[in-house]
């Protein structure tokens, strides 16, 4: 489900993932891989003195066709499993797959990201108390809201609670940053699972 995110700059944009599609994160009119928003998020959590860093982005348009594209190989893998004579092996050979794939992009996708994709600058306010991606100003407690919902895999969760280990490694540098950015993650710790 759809994230709507409160900016400073654009009011409210949708954000976040698209159902079970969580190889790309939206932000407004920007999609990014999950795994590189993640990696960033944890970079700047590591390093509390930089405040100004980028990230790959496409455009809306590859977002829905990607989301379209997966939409076509998640039915083939549920009529695939349905065909199977096994029964107990149905939901797990869909839920191995799916959770395999969980905010990870092909490298096609990666190396058309790099040629085709733009860079899209990302800057925290000198106060810490907002932050900019591309056009859109996020204040500190609207950021660490999508911080939250993307390393708990959106509102549905990750595939069978199995969270991938880029998320983990981004919960663990956000817990121990000492950048106020995300202060209030810190104090609501309970809310990171």
């Amino acid at each position: 489900m759809t994230l709507l995110l409160v900016t400073e700059s654009h009011g409210e944009i949708e954000s976040g993932f698209y159902g079970p599609f969580t190889q790309f994160t939206r932000v407004g009119e920007y999609t990014f891989s999950t795994r590189h928003l993640c990696e960033l998020i944890e970079y700047l959590a590591d390093n509390s003195k930089i405040y100004q860093s980028q990230i790959f982005g496409f455009n809306l348009d590859q977002f829905w066709q990607k989301e379209q594209e997966y939409e076509g190989e998640l039915f083939k893998m549920i009529l695939e499993a349905e065909q199977s004579y096994l029964p107990e092996l149905q939901r797990f050979h869909v839920g191995s797959r799916l959770e395999e794939q969980q905010g990870q992009i092909s490298p096609e996708d990666e190396i058309n990201l790099y040629t085709n994709g733009k860079k899209v600058p990302v800057r925290v306010a000198n106060d810490e108390r907002s932050i900019f991606i591309g056009d859109y100003l996020v204040s500190a407690p609207h950021f660490e809201r999508m911080v939250i919902y993307l390393v708990n895999g959106g509102f549905m969760g990750w595939v069978d609670g199995h969270k991938p280990k880029f998320a983990e490694q981004t919960l663990e540098a956000v817990r121990k940053s000492k950048r106020e950015l995300y202060k209030e993650i810190k104090i609501q710790s309970n809310h990171l699972n």
